[in-house]
Protein backbone atom coordinates (compact mmCIF):
# COMPACT_ATOMS: atom_id res chain seq x y z
CA UNK A 1 0.00 0.00 0.00
CA UNK A 2 2.70 2.35 0.84
CA UNK A 3 3.89 2.05 -3.01
CA UNK A 4 0.36 2.94 -4.45
CA UNK A 5 0.67 6.15 -1.70
CA UNK A 6 3.73 7.21 -2.87
CA UNK A 7 2.82 6.66 -6.36
CA UNK A 8 -0.19 9.03 -6.04
CA UNK A 9 2.31 11.33 -4.34
CA UNK A 10 4.62 11.51 -7.12
CA UNK A 11 2.10 11.95 -9.53
CA UNK A 12 0.44 14.69 -8.09
CA UNK A 13 3.73 16.37 -7.76
CA UNK A 14 4.41 16.20 -11.70
CA UNK A 15 0.96 17.63 -12.29
CA UNK A 16 1.68 21.68 -12.21
CA UNK A 17 -1.92 22.73 -12.41
CA UNK A 18 -2.89 20.06 -9.85
CA UNK A 19 -0.07 21.97 -7.45
CA UNK A 20 -1.55 25.55 -8.67
CA UNK A 21 -4.83 24.64 -7.52
CA UNK A 22 -4.38 23.03 -4.38
CA UNK A 23 -1.88 24.84 -2.70
CA UNK A 24 -1.21 28.33 -4.27
CA UNK A 25 -4.68 29.28 -5.85
CA UNK A 26 -5.98 29.49 -1.98
CA UNK A 27 -3.13 31.47 -0.89
CA UNK A 28 -3.72 33.87 -3.53
CA UNK A 29 -7.21 34.78 -3.06
CA UNK A 30 -6.43 34.92 0.75
CA UNK A 31 -4.31 37.96 0.00
CA UNK A 32 -6.98 39.47 -2.30
CA UNK A 33 -10.06 38.67 -0.36
CA UNK A 34 -8.03 39.92 2.63
CA UNK A 35 -6.89 43.06 1.52
CA UNK A 36 -9.95 44.05 -0.25
CA UNK A 37 -12.36 42.99 3.02
CA UNK A 38 -9.89 44.23 5.57
CA UNK A 39 -12.33 45.81 7.58
CA UNK A 40 -14.40 42.75 7.21
CA UNK A 41 -15.24 41.30 10.55
CA UNK A 42 -17.44 38.06 10.99
CA UNK A 43 -20.65 39.27 12.56
CA UNK A 44 -19.34 42.86 13.27
CA UNK A 45 -22.45 43.87 14.54
CA UNK A 46 -22.71 41.45 16.77
CA UNK A 47 -19.40 41.57 18.59
CA UNK A 48 -19.53 41.82 22.32
CA UNK A 49 -18.87 44.98 23.68
CA UNK A 50 -19.28 45.73 27.70
CA UNK A 51 -22.13 46.98 28.41
CA UNK A 52 -23.62 47.82 32.33
CA UNK A 53 -26.69 46.49 34.31
CA UNK A 54 -28.59 47.30 37.04
CA UNK A 55 -29.64 45.64 40.18
CA UNK A 56 -32.48 47.01 42.15
CA UNK A 57 -32.75 45.45 45.39
CA UNK A 58 -36.08 46.08 47.57
CA UNK A 59 -35.39 43.16 50.30
CA UNK A 60 -34.49 44.09 53.74
CA UNK A 61 -32.35 40.28 54.49
CA UNK A 62 -32.18 41.07 58.31
CA UNK A 63 -35.21 41.48 58.53
CA UNK A 64 -36.22 38.42 56.24
CA UNK A 65 -33.84 36.08 58.35
CA UNK A 66 -35.79 36.94 61.54
CA UNK A 67 -39.16 36.55 59.71
CA UNK A 68 -37.49 32.79 58.65
CA UNK A 69 -36.09 32.16 62.20
CA UNK A 70 -39.74 32.59 64.05
CA UNK A 71 -40.96 30.83 61.48
CA UNK A 72 -38.78 27.51 61.84
CA UNK A 73 -39.54 27.92 65.66
CA UNK A 74 -43.38 27.71 65.39
CA UNK A 75 -42.82 24.43 63.45
CA UNK A 76 -41.69 22.86 66.61
CA UNK A 77 -38.72 21.99 65.28
CA UNK A 78 -35.18 21.00 67.42
CA UNK A 79 -33.29 24.54 68.21
CA UNK A 80 -30.26 22.75 66.88
CA UNK A 81 -32.20 21.97 63.52
CA UNK A 82 -33.87 25.75 63.16
CA UNK A 83 -29.72 27.02 63.63
CA UNK A 84 -28.69 24.82 60.79
CA UNK A 85 -31.34 25.45 58.14
CA UNK A 86 -31.02 29.45 59.13
CA UNK A 87 -27.53 29.16 58.28
CA UNK A 88 -28.21 27.44 55.31
CA UNK A 89 -30.86 30.16 53.90
CA UNK A 90 -28.06 32.72 54.39
CA UNK A 91 -25.83 30.31 51.87
CA UNK A 92 -28.37 29.51 49.17
CA UNK A 93 -30.17 33.35 49.23
CA UNK A 94 -31.24 33.69 46.01
CA UNK A 95 -30.48 37.22 45.49
CA UNK A 96 -26.79 36.74 46.47
CA UNK A 97 -26.44 33.88 44.31
CA UNK A 98 -27.48 35.95 41.52
CA UNK A 99 -25.26 38.52 42.85
CA UNK A 100 -22.12 35.86 42.40
CA UNK A 101 -23.53 34.97 39.09
CA UNK A 102 -22.93 38.19 37.51
CA UNK A 103 -19.60 39.44 39.39
CA UNK A 104 -18.29 35.74 37.95
CA UNK A 105 -15.21 36.25 35.47
CA UNK A 106 -16.39 34.81 33.14
CA UNK A 107 -18.78 37.49 32.71
CA UNK A 108 -16.96 40.71 33.89
CA UNK A 109 -15.13 41.38 30.45
CA UNK A 110 -19.26 41.47 28.98
CA UNK A 111 -21.11 43.20 31.94
CA UNK A 112 -20.80 46.02 35.05
CA UNK A 113 -23.18 45.58 37.37
CA UNK A 114 -24.48 48.67 38.97
CA UNK A 115 -26.80 48.85 42.24
CA UNK A 116 -29.60 51.13 41.98
CA UNK A 117 -31.49 52.61 45.43
CA UNK A 118 -34.97 52.10 43.68
CA UNK A 119 -36.64 51.34 40.03
CA UNK A 120 -36.97 54.77 39.05
CA UNK A 121 -33.39 55.59 39.22
CA UNK A 122 -32.81 52.78 37.05
CA UNK A 123 -35.40 53.45 34.58
CA UNK A 124 -33.75 56.79 34.22
CA UNK A 125 -30.42 55.74 33.51
CA UNK A 126 -31.89 52.80 30.88
CA UNK A 127 -33.62 56.01 29.29
CA UNK A 128 -30.42 57.56 29.40
CA UNK A 129 -28.59 54.31 27.48
CA UNK A 130 -26.36 54.51 30.84
CA UNK A 131 -27.46 51.22 31.50
CA UNK A 132 -28.68 47.96 28.72
CA UNK A 133 -31.41 46.77 31.65
CA UNK A 134 -31.70 46.03 34.88
CA UNK A 135 -33.20 43.17 37.47
CA UNK A 136 -35.07 44.41 40.79
CA UNK A 137 -35.35 42.10 43.68
CA UNK A 138 -38.88 42.54 45.04
CA UNK A 139 -39.22 42.62 48.78
CA UNK A 140 -39.08 39.51 50.65
CA UNK A 141 -38.06 37.71 47.09
CA UNK A 142 -35.42 35.63 49.27
CA UNK A 143 -38.24 35.03 52.15
CA UNK A 144 -40.63 33.44 49.61
CA UNK A 145 -37.31 31.46 48.13
CA UNK A 146 -37.03 30.31 51.80
CA UNK A 147 -40.52 29.56 52.56
CA UNK A 148 -40.60 27.21 49.90
CA UNK A 149 -38.02 25.07 50.65
CA UNK A 150 -38.08 24.52 53.97
CA UNK A 151 -41.89 24.73 54.89
CA UNK A 152 -43.04 23.53 51.71
CA UNK A 153 -45.06 26.28 50.80
CA UNK A 154 -46.44 27.69 47.39
CA UNK A 155 -44.92 31.05 48.10
CA UNK A 156 -44.87 33.24 44.94
CA UNK A 157 -40.90 34.90 44.34
CA UNK A 158 -40.95 36.15 41.06
CA UNK A 159 -37.89 38.22 39.64
CA UNK A 160 -38.37 41.57 37.64
CA UNK A 161 -36.20 42.24 34.66
CA UNK A 162 -36.07 45.03 32.32
CA UNK A 163 -34.34 45.69 29.03
CA UNK A 164 -33.88 48.65 26.78
CA UNK A 165 -34.06 46.70 23.63
CA UNK A 166 -34.97 43.02 23.06
CA UNK A 167 -33.30 42.42 20.09
CA UNK A 168 -30.05 44.04 21.41
CA UNK A 169 -27.33 41.81 21.69
CA UNK A 170 -27.11 43.06 25.46
CA UNK A 171 -30.84 42.16 25.95
CA UNK A 172 -30.37 38.82 24.92
CA UNK A 173 -26.95 38.41 26.78
CA UNK A 174 -28.75 39.64 30.01
CA UNK A 175 -32.16 37.52 29.18
CA UNK A 176 -29.89 34.15 28.88
CA UNK A 177 -28.27 34.89 32.01
CA UNK A 178 -31.20 35.68 34.25
CA UNK A 179 -33.37 32.71 32.66
CA UNK A 180 -30.69 30.10 33.06
CA UNK A 181 -29.69 31.09 36.78
CA UNK A 182 -33.88 30.58 37.20
CA UNK A 183 -33.73 27.45 35.99
CA UNK A 184 -30.82 26.03 37.39
CA UNK A 185 -32.03 27.65 41.08
CA UNK A 186 -35.38 25.76 40.72
CA UNK A 187 -34.10 22.71 39.99
CA UNK A 188 -32.13 22.74 43.37
CA UNK A 189 -35.05 23.84 44.76
CA UNK A 190 -36.81 20.97 43.68
CA UNK A 191 -34.41 19.01 44.81
CA UNK A 192 -34.51 20.20 48.43
CA UNK A 193 -38.09 19.71 48.16
CA UNK A 194 -38.08 16.28 46.83
CA UNK A 195 -35.66 15.67 50.08
CA UNK A 196 -38.18 16.70 52.53
CA UNK A 197 -36.77 20.22 52.64
CA UNK A 198 -33.58 19.68 53.82
CA UNK A 199 -31.81 22.20 51.71
CA UNK A 200 -28.38 21.65 50.99
CA UNK A 201 -26.28 23.62 53.77
CA UNK A 202 -22.51 23.72 52.01
CA UNK A 203 -22.38 26.83 49.36
CA UNK A 204 -23.17 26.34 45.69
CA UNK A 205 -20.05 25.90 43.59
CA UNK A 206 -21.72 25.27 40.48
CA UNK A 207 -21.34 28.03 38.31
CA UNK A 208 -24.54 28.95 37.00
CA UNK A 209 -23.15 31.32 33.57
CA UNK A 210 -21.30 28.04 32.54
CA UNK A 211 -23.87 27.18 29.90
CA UNK A 212 -23.60 30.02 27.96
CA UNK A 213 -20.86 30.20 25.42
CA UNK A 214 -19.88 33.88 25.25
CA UNK A 215 -16.60 34.86 23.52
CA UNK A 216 -14.63 38.16 24.64
CA UNK A 217 -11.99 37.33 21.72
CA UNK A 218 -11.31 39.31 18.64
CA UNK A 219 -13.93 39.30 16.44
CA UNK A 220 -12.83 36.84 13.21
CA UNK A 221 -11.01 39.22 10.93
CA UNK A 222 -11.03 38.84 6.93
CA UNK A 223 -7.73 37.13 6.91
CA UNK A 224 -8.98 34.74 9.46
CA UNK A 225 -11.93 34.28 7.62
CA UNK A 226 -10.62 33.85 4.19
CA UNK A 227 -8.00 31.33 5.02
CA UNK A 228 -10.66 28.80 6.65
CA UNK A 229 -12.80 29.66 3.83
CA UNK A 230 -11.06 28.97 0.89
CA UNK A 231 -9.01 26.31 3.01
CA UNK A 232 -11.69 23.83 3.37
CA UNK A 233 -12.71 24.79 -0.25
CA UNK A 234 -9.62 23.34 -2.06
CA UNK A 235 -9.41 20.58 0.14
CA UNK A 236 -12.93 19.76 -0.84
CA UNK A 237 -11.29 19.95 -4.56
CA UNK A 238 -8.90 17.05 -3.78
CA UNK A 239 -11.05 14.29 -3.42
CA UNK A 240 -12.27 14.54 -7.31
CA UNK A 241 -8.96 15.21 -8.41
CA UNK A 242 -7.43 11.93 -7.27
CA UNK A 243 -10.54 10.27 -8.28
CA UNK A 244 -9.91 11.59 -11.56
CA UNK A 245 -6.51 10.18 -11.43
CA UNK A 246 -8.00 6.61 -10.17
CA UNK A 247 -10.19 6.63 -13.40
CA UNK A 248 -7.21 7.34 -15.73
CA UNK A 249 -5.28 4.72 -14.24
CA UNK A 250 -8.01 2.28 -15.06
CA UNK A 251 -8.32 3.50 -18.94
CA UNK A 252 -4.75 3.49 -19.34
CA UNK A 253 -5.05 -0.68 -17.37
CA UNK A 254 -2.82 0.58 -14.45
CA UNK A 255 -5.32 -0.91 -12.02
CA UNK A 256 -5.77 -4.06 -13.94
CA UNK A 257 -1.99 -4.02 -14.04
CA UNK A 258 -2.07 -3.50 -10.17
CA UNK A 259 -4.59 -6.30 -9.87
CA UNK A 260 -2.66 -8.43 -11.96
CA UNK A 261 0.31 -7.82 -9.81
CA UNK A 262 -1.77 -9.55 -6.31
CA UNK A 263 -2.83 -6.37 -4.78
CA UNK A 264 -5.91 -6.69 -3.57
CA UNK A 265 -8.78 -4.53 -4.40
CA UNK A 266 -9.75 -3.00 -1.29
CA UNK A 267 -5.65 -2.10 -0.92
CA UNK A 268 -5.90 -0.35 -3.60
CA UNK A 269 -9.47 1.69 -2.47
CA UNK A 270 -7.73 2.65 1.04
CA UNK A 271 -4.52 3.41 -0.93
CA UNK A 272 -6.74 6.19 -2.66
CA UNK A 273 -8.62 7.31 1.01
CA UNK A 274 -5.27 7.46 2.50
CA UNK A 275 -3.27 9.64 -0.23
CA UNK A 276 -6.47 11.59 -0.22
CA UNK A 277 -6.30 12.24 3.37
CA UNK A 278 -2.34 13.27 3.92
CA UNK A 279 -2.48 15.28 0.47
CA UNK A 280 -5.48 17.14 2.28
CA UNK A 281 -3.90 17.83 5.52
CA UNK A 282 -0.64 18.60 4.21
CA UNK A 283 -2.02 21.38 2.43
CA UNK A 284 -4.17 22.73 5.00
CA UNK A 285 -1.31 22.94 7.32
CA UNK A 286 1.07 24.46 4.46
CA UNK A 287 -2.07 27.13 4.16
CA UNK A 288 -2.36 28.09 7.64
CA UNK A 289 1.67 27.84 8.65
CA UNK A 290 2.09 30.82 5.44
CA UNK A 291 -1.27 32.95 6.34
CA UNK A 292 0.06 32.67 9.51
CA UNK A 293 3.97 33.91 8.92
CA UNK A 294 2.76 35.99 5.84
CA UNK A 295 -0.50 37.62 7.49
CA UNK A 296 -0.65 36.64 11.31
CA UNK A 297 -3.77 34.89 11.00
CA UNK A 298 -3.33 32.53 14.05
CA UNK A 299 -0.50 35.07 15.58
CA UNK A 300 -0.16 34.54 19.32
CA UNK A 301 -2.69 31.38 19.87
CA UNK A 302 -1.51 29.13 22.35
CA UNK A 303 -0.56 25.32 22.16
CA UNK A 304 -4.15 24.32 23.05
CA UNK A 305 -5.39 26.08 19.81
CA UNK A 306 -3.24 24.44 17.57
CA UNK A 307 -3.93 20.54 19.07
CA UNK A 308 -7.58 21.29 18.88
CA UNK A 309 -6.60 22.58 15.53
CA UNK A 310 -4.88 19.43 14.32
CA UNK A 311 -7.94 17.39 15.64
CA UNK A 312 -10.06 19.39 13.34
CA UNK A 313 -7.75 19.01 10.43
CA UNK A 314 -7.93 15.65 10.73
CA UNK A 315 -11.50 14.65 10.85
CA UNK A 316 -11.68 17.01 7.91
CA UNK A 317 -8.54 15.17 6.01
CA UNK A 318 -9.81 11.77 6.99
CA UNK A 319 -13.56 12.82 4.91
CA UNK A 320 -11.59 13.88 2.34
CA UNK A 321 -10.05 10.70 1.64
CA UNK A 322 -13.39 8.89 2.34
CA UNK A 323 -15.13 10.72 -0.51
CA UNK A 324 -11.81 10.74 -2.80
CA UNK A 325 -12.40 6.27 -1.88
CA UNK A 326 -16.55 6.57 -2.51
CA UNK A 327 -15.81 8.69 -5.50
CA UNK A 328 -13.22 6.31 -6.85
CA UNK A 329 -15.71 3.42 -6.06
CA UNK A 330 -17.94 4.63 -8.52
CA UNK A 331 -16.22 5.80 -11.35
CA UNK A 332 -14.93 2.74 -11.25
CA UNK A 333 -17.80 0.58 -10.66
CA UNK A 334 -19.94 2.87 -13.49
CA UNK A 335 -17.16 2.81 -15.95
CA UNK A 336 -17.01 6.52 -16.46
CA UNK A 337 -16.62 9.62 -15.07
CA UNK A 338 -19.26 12.30 -14.33
CA UNK A 339 -19.72 11.42 -11.57
CA UNK A 340 -16.47 12.79 -10.39
CA UNK A 341 -16.66 15.71 -13.06
CA UNK A 342 -20.03 16.40 -11.27
CA UNK A 343 -18.99 16.39 -8.17
CA UNK A 344 -16.07 18.72 -9.09
CA UNK A 345 -18.36 21.23 -10.70
CA UNK A 346 -20.71 21.07 -7.30
CA UNK A 347 -17.76 21.70 -5.33
CA UNK A 348 -18.75 26.19 -5.33
CA UNK A 349 -22.24 25.12 -4.01
CA UNK A 350 -20.35 23.57 -1.07
CA UNK A 351 -18.31 26.33 -1.03
CA UNK A 352 -21.29 28.51 -0.86
CA UNK A 353 -23.40 27.07 1.50
CA UNK A 354 -20.45 26.58 3.80
CA UNK A 355 -19.98 30.12 4.13
CA UNK A 356 -16.66 29.95 1.91
CA UNK A 357 -17.17 33.29 0.36
CA UNK A 358 -19.69 35.18 2.54
CA UNK A 359 -21.25 34.42 6.06
CA UNK A 360 -24.42 32.55 5.11
CA UNK A 361 -26.24 33.53 8.40
CA UNK A 362 -26.26 36.89 7.27
CA UNK A 363 -28.90 35.62 4.31
CA UNK A 364 -30.85 32.73 6.22
CA UNK A 365 -30.43 31.02 9.69
CA UNK A 366 -32.19 28.27 7.91
CA UNK A 367 -29.39 28.55 5.31
CA UNK A 368 -26.73 28.56 8.01
CA UNK A 369 -27.98 25.04 10.00
CA UNK A 370 -28.31 23.66 5.96
CA UNK A 371 -24.39 24.85 5.74
CA UNK A 372 -23.69 23.04 8.60
CA UNK A 373 -24.55 19.50 7.57
CA UNK A 374 -22.26 19.77 4.22
CA UNK A 375 -18.15 18.30 4.85
CA UNK A 376 -16.95 21.85 4.43
CA UNK A 377 -19.51 23.85 6.20
CA UNK A 378 -19.16 21.68 9.38
CA UNK A 379 -15.60 21.61 8.95
CA UNK A 380 -15.54 26.01 8.69
CA UNK A 381 -17.81 26.27 11.29
CA UNK A 382 -15.93 24.27 13.93
CA UNK A 383 -12.85 26.42 12.82
CA UNK A 384 -14.53 29.53 13.61
CA UNK A 385 -15.93 28.80 16.93
CA UNK A 386 -12.52 27.23 17.75
CA UNK A 387 -11.03 30.89 16.73
CA UNK A 388 -13.29 32.64 19.18
CA UNK A 389 -12.60 31.01 22.36
CA UNK A 390 -14.75 27.87 22.39
CA UNK A 391 -13.39 24.45 23.63
CA UNK A 392 -12.80 21.33 21.46
CA UNK A 393 -15.86 19.52 23.64
CA UNK A 394 -18.25 22.63 22.55
CA UNK A 395 -18.05 21.81 18.64
CA UNK A 396 -17.90 18.46 19.12
CA UNK A 397 -21.21 18.03 17.82
CA UNK A 398 -20.34 19.40 14.35
CA UNK A 399 -17.24 16.98 14.38
CA UNK A 400 -19.46 14.24 15.38
CA UNK A 401 -21.39 15.31 11.84
CA UNK A 402 -18.34 14.90 10.02
CA UNK A 403 -17.69 11.60 11.06
CA UNK A 404 -20.48 10.66 10.60
CA UNK A 405 -20.34 11.13 6.90
CA UNK A 406 -16.66 9.76 6.99
CA UNK A 407 -18.40 6.43 8.40
CA UNK A 408 -20.98 6.59 5.47
CA UNK A 409 -18.97 7.02 2.72
CA UNK A 410 -15.99 4.42 3.44
CA UNK A 411 -18.95 1.50 3.85
CA UNK A 412 -20.75 2.62 0.60
CA UNK A 413 -17.44 2.65 -0.99
CA UNK A 414 -16.21 -0.67 0.22
CA UNK A 415 -20.02 -1.96 -1.15
CA UNK A 416 -19.51 -0.79 -4.81
CA UNK A 417 -16.08 -1.21 -5.22
CA UNK A 418 -15.47 -3.76 -7.95
CA UNK A 419 -14.01 -6.93 -6.29
CA UNK A 420 -12.51 -8.17 -9.70
CA UNK A 421 -10.09 -6.68 -12.29
CA UNK A 422 -11.61 -4.47 -14.90
CA UNK A 423 -11.29 -4.56 -18.41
Amino acid sequence: MFNLVKKDFLTLSKSKSDLLELLFMPFILIAILGFALGNLIMGGSNSIDTFHIGIVNEQNIEEDLIRLETDLMEQSLPEEMAAELLAGAQQIDPSAVLREVFEDESLEEIMIVNEFADTESAQEAMKEEEIAGFITIPEAFSYNVWRSIYLEEDSAATLEMTVLTNESLSGVILTSVVTTFVDQYNLETSIALATDGRAETEANTEEHGEIMSLSVEEPISAFQYYTIGMGVMFALSTAPALASRAFKEKEQHVFGRIMLSGTKPLTYLSSKMISGTLVTFIQLVILFLFSTLIFGTFKGRDFDFWIDMGYITGLYSLLIGSITSLLTSISLHSNNNNTVNFFGSFVSVFAFLGGSFTPVEQFSEALKQVGNWTPNGATMTSYLQLMQGFEFQEVLPLMLRVVGMIIICIVVAVIIFPKRRLD
